[in-house]
């Protein structure tokens, strides 16, 4: 192990996850048609190709429910004890389309390689590489047939959860959209769905209306991401407000009994993370522990508020004090790009 200092970004990317595994990070990120997942040991050079490698894991062919507009892919391990030995490894979950926004729906892939999450995916049933299988619930049809994306995962009690965003109203005044939760049965089987997110503070808002090409744009709420504390607390870190404004920022949920029953989840009024006078639109994170047992948050923003040279990956560490997760200094605001940082990385 060893000391690596760094100054953010450390690349370019939008809805960035990172993870360590074996000795590397792992860090993928929403693309349009095909998604390469890289990986270093140290991971302010992940996209360096003198220091790092790459594999496409997802390159689906054209002309499919799934070819295009590929959204916030997330890879997690399941092991045989989460839903049996015939589903056991490694998964990727992904959001895509025809083209066509309103067709946007969750799939998931399973990683060839049985051990690695390094390797191409494939259907997890067929086995037929870059055919995802769409995530349905036998007991909820709007999940089955309504605008979705961002899935991810949270553990709780022995039970796994699909968390992920869908949308209703869609081109009314009350157009916004919610977060979802639901007990998983397999890997592309959720049941018992329930709501968990909807846009109730002002800081939720900002993007929301009448854009200039005459269509209405949503209340946003997306993005949520499981965060555990030492002593099994749970934590939904989302984001909040259009991502295509300066205002996306991190709010905070924090569970106090049941994730499906939307009362048993405190949000903070206000958001916990939010832009600075140098760095814009922060949001859409991923959260791991570097080897030193430092906790890192891996989110995306802007370089300017009008968001031009588009979305830039950044690390930070966090932690959790008295209920709150705490990103950075703790004045809520991103770290300087000039500030000097550190991160354990594998030698």
């Amino acid at each position: 192990m060893k000391t690596i200092t760094f100054q953010n970004p450390i690349c370019r990317g939008a809805d960035p996850w990172m993870f360590l595994y074996n000795g590397y990070y792992y860090l993928c990120c929403t693309a349009g048609r095909r998604i390469a997942l890289h990986r270093a040991k140290d991971p302010t050079k992940i996209h360096d190709p003198e220091h790092s490698e790459s594999v496409i894991a997802y390159a689906p062919e054209e002309g499919h429910m799934f070819s295009k507009n590929l959204w916030s892919p997330e890879i997690h391990y399941f092991s045989p004890e989460d839903f049996g030995a015939e589903h056991a490894g490694w998964y990727m979950f992904v959001a895509c389309d025809d083209g066509q926004n309103v067709h946007h729906r969750m799939y998931v892939l399973k990683s060839e390689d049985p051990h690695s999450p390094f390797a191409p995916y494939a259907n997890p049933i067929s086995g037929e590489r870059y055919v995802p299988e769409k995530v349905v619930s036998p007991t909820d049809d709007s999940f089955n047939t309504g605008w979705c994306c961002g899935q991810t995962i949270l553990r709780h009690g022995g039970k796994i959860y699909a968390m992920w965003v869908d949308e209703i109203g869609r081109q009314t005044e009350d157009f916004h959209q919610r977060n979802r939760i639901a007990e998983l049965q397999n890997p592309y089987t959720a049941c018992n769905t329930s709501i968990l997110i909807r846009p109730t503070e002002n800081w939720e808002m900002h993007g929301y209306g009448m854009g200039a090409d005459g269509k209405i744009r949503p209340k946003v709420v997306e993005g949520g991401t499981a965060v555990y504390g030492d002593d099994g607390e749970v934590y939904i870190i989302y984001s909040g407000s259009g991502y295509w404004t300066k205002y996306y920022a991190l709010g905070q949920l924090t569970l106090g009994g049941d994730p499906l029953v939307y009362e048993d989840w405190k949000k903070e009024k206000e958001p916990i993370f939010s832009m600075s006078d140098k760095v814009f639109g922060c949001g859409h994170a991923s959260y791991f522990t570097d080897p030193a047992g430092d906790r890192f948050i891996c989110y995306h923003a802007y370089l300017s508020p009008d968001r031009t040279g588009g979305r830039y990956v950044f690390l930070e560490r966090y932690r959790i004090e008295d209920g709150k997760v705490i990103i950075g200094d703790g004045s809520g605001k991103p770290a300087d790009p000039e500030t000097i940082q550190t991160i354990a990385a594998f030698t």
